[in-house]
């Protein structure tokens, strides 16, 4: 009977752990994007928060995906996707990405314009930069993989960033010097 008691009390504190583990991470602004593959595994497009730089030389970015995702594999096998970061007027552009937007189909394409970059590429046309790339390190992490890529062509357009921080879309703000 112990150490049920004990398992329980392991269970319920690894719980707690994970909510504190959760609530902490959701305090850190993040940029919002959404990674598009399309070749012959496929076509899909997923919102994230989880893009950081890895090197300037050579550019590499990496993005962090749920495992159970349907664009997880396709996005290696595929060999060529396209980092989308969004601004603040596609904020519901990600949460139909994200599968939340109840109005209308999730991954939706339609809800944005399109075109094939130089490379056959899929861009969004007004992302405040696309950043195409080449898997190169897939690595498995917990519940998600990290894709590292290559970064092969950027566009950059002047717009801000679309963030997300306490579980809600947000626009940067710049402090004033007097702050």
């Amino acid at each position: 009977m112990a150490q049920d008691v004990y398992a329980d009390d392991v269970r319920m504190e690894q719980a707690e752990a994970r909510a504190l583990f959760l609530e902490a991470m959701s305090r850190v602004a993040a940029p919002v994007g959404i990674v598009v593959t399309d070749g012959p595994a496929g076509r899909y497009g997923i919102t994230v928060s989880s893009v950081a730089s890895v090197s300037a030389d050579p550019p590499m970015v990496l993005a962090c995906i749920n495992q159970r995702s349907p664009i997880a594999g396709p996005l290696a096998a595929n060999r060529l996707y396209t980092v989308n970061m969004l601004s603040p007027a596609q904020a519901e552009m990600a949460e139909r990405f994200a599968g939340r937007d109840g109005r209308y189909p999730a991954y939706d394409f339609g809800c944005g314009a399109w075109h094939a970059g130089e490379l056959g590429e899929i861009c969004l046309e007004d992302a405040i930069a696309t950043l195409t790339c080449t898997p190169e390190q897939v690595v498995q992490a917990g519940t998600h993989v990290i894709v590292i890529g290559r970064v092969l062509r950027t566009v950059v357009r002047d717009d801000s960033a679309l963030l997300y921080c306490r579980r809600e879309f947000c626009r940067p703000v710049g402090l004033s010097a007097s702050a």
